[in-house]
């Protein structure tokens, strides 16, 4: 993944594979909403150790849908930026919102993704003074083409936002050629 449009960096903890994918589709899909607290100081962690923590002002959170927030129960990518904030010391804002629910992104290829997302977040109502000559970073779980993480940089760039920086817990990695991957792998 070369550099990411609108994002001024970004940082991640592991690889999403074997048993950190397990534990994000657990977090995600089976209700295990309180491993967010531990990937979010592990995330922390790493925000430490880059050096990304003096670049930047404030945090805030890729937003579900409403109706996926409903289903689910609690936005996961809020679950790893509350402890996250909280251990680096710097505010917590919901300056996004998700204003219509895309597809599932497992599925698309990288020119389907960006396109799903286009237009489908906006910033919240009454914070665009928050966003204003910031740097923010933005929170998710997995960072995989870049395409959501580019496309809320670029509402917060045009909202006014100094820099936009990315922090996801996990990260997908191109195949090789030739690369085996699965069970027993």
């Amino acid at each position: 993944m070369g550099k990411l449009p609108f994002v001024a960096g970004s940082v991640c903890v592991y690889p999403y594979e074997g048993s950190v994918r397990w534990g994000v589709h657990r977090f995600k899909f089976r209700g295990a909403a309180r491993s967010g607290e531990i990937f979010g100081v592990l995330l922390a962690q790493r925000v430490r150790e880059t050096g990304l923590l003096e670049q930047v002002d404030l945090v805030c959170y890729v937003p579900c849908h409403r109706k996926i927030k409903r289903k689910r129960g609690y936005e996961q990518a809020q679950k790893i930026a509350r402890p996250l904030a909280e251990e680096l010391g710097l505010p917590l804002e919901a300056l996004l919102e998700k204003r219509r629910n895309t597809r599932p992104m497992y599925r698309l290829k990288a020119a389907q993704r960006r396109a799903n997302v286009l237009g489908a977040f906006a910033v919240t109502p009454g914070k665009e003074a928050l966003v204003r000559s910031r740097r923010v970073l933005v929170v998710d779980d997995v960072l995989t083409t870049g395409s959501t993480l580019s496309e809320c940089a670029r509402v917060l760039r045009e909202a006014g936002a100094r820099e936009v920086y990315g922090a996801a817990f996990a990260r997908t990695f191109a195949k090789r050629p030739g690369e085996k991957t699965g069970k027993g792998v």
